[in-house]
């Protein structure tokens, strides 16, 4: 028997969680999960870190939230981005992975637009409304980008901070659907110390920037960059250094891949992203949860599709022509968990 706890209500539990996720996740020194997903572990969010605790006061699983927002149409829409995901090897089987995403999915849901998490156990996640979606093309190359200087967030003035504010907001969020940042956000990002930062100036300003690493997690992989530049110009020239992740294609490549599983929240608020997203092209009519079927408005027609089907539709790969060019839904890896 067990009970499930939010960590900050078990305080006593947070070194016994760690040794869990960094058990059942195989991590290896001196790789680290509170430095690697600093913003998921912080303190200031044990309330969204879920733990299933024995009798004996063994930590047996825990499921991590951490709520990030984004802006569409000036309307703000919340993510629960779910990580660290993880139950003692001894004790799978038992129906505690089970009863705690559950209990996790009805905590979060009325306030939740989506759910995203990272994984490719479809068969492990479909059953609770999560499918892989959302277009992520990889490229790799072995030369290097001239004049970027090696740094870390953490490291960064006062000054060095609001350039790189202002470059991520004028072009990775320009390029991207993706996920606002305040002071405080960027105070908890620089906390993954694992994450090496790149810079590039000309004539004394800030022109270029690109994250690569985070320690175990996203070795050698470039997940986030912001230019002065055409996007597509300093994407091309990043494309030559070594492992690129992006949501829009800037060369011929075969590797396009799923992003993330996503599944529906509070079904009146994923209706409204989805009618914002869409530009009123869809309009959700209901979600069965039972068969995993959406109901929707198009052309004049009420659909129905499957909601794997549906998701991959919307968010790609291979998004529905009659949606036009979307903006790509794309989360960067110093925010995923």
């Amino acid at each position: 028997m067990g009970k499930i706890f939010r960590l900050n209500d078990y305080p006593l539990g947070f070194e016994k969680t760690l040794t869990l996720i960094e058990t059942g996740l195989g991590y290896q020194k001196p790789h680290s999960f509170k430095e690697d997903f600093a913003p998921l572990i912080d303190p200031r969010n044990h309330r969204n870190c879920f733990i299933y605790v024995n009798d004996a006061g063994e930590v047996l699983a825990h499921i991590g939230v951490k709520e990030k927002q984004l802006s569409l149409d000036g309307r703000p829409y919340t993510f629960s981005l779910l990580g660290g995901i993880v139950v003692a090897e001894a004790h799978r089987g038992k129906g505690i992975f089970k009863e705690l995403l559950i209990e996790v999915l009805a905590e979060k849901r009325d306030e939740t637009t989506a759910f995203l998490l990272w994984s490719n156990l479809e068969k492990l996640y479909s059953p609770y409304g999560f499918y892989l979606c959302g277009t992520q093309f990889e490229y790799s190359g072995t030369g290097g980008s001239e004049g970027f200087t090696k740094t870390r967030l953490s490291e960064l003035s006062e000054n060095e901070l609001a350039e790189l504010t202002e470059l991520f907001e004028k072009s990775f969020r320009k390029t991207y659907l993706t996920f606002e940042r305040t002071r405080a956000d960027w105070d908890l990002l620089a906390a993954i110390t694992s994450a090496d930062l790149y810079l590039r100036r000309r004539d004394g300003k800030l022109t270029d920037y690109y994250f690569q690493n985070k320690g175990q997690d996203l070795t050698g992989l470039i997940y986030e960059y912001g230019s002065t530049q055409e996007m597509a110009t300093v994407l091309r020239e990043l494309a030559g250094t070594g492992k690129l992740w992006t949501g829009v294609p800037v060369a011929e490549t075969e590797a396009q891949q799923f992003q993330f599983m996503l599944a529906p929240g509070d079904l009146a608020k994923f209706t409204a992203f989805i009618k914002a997203y869409t530009q009123g092209k869809f309009l959700i009519r209901n979600i069965n949860v039972m068969k995993q079927e959406v109901f929707f408005d198009f052309g004049g027609e009420t659909l129905m599709l499957e909601l794997e089907e549906f998701l991959v539709g919307v968010f790609g790969p291979g998004q529905y022509e009659e949606l036009g060019d979307l903006p790509p839904l794309f989360v960067s890896g110093l925010d995923s968990v």
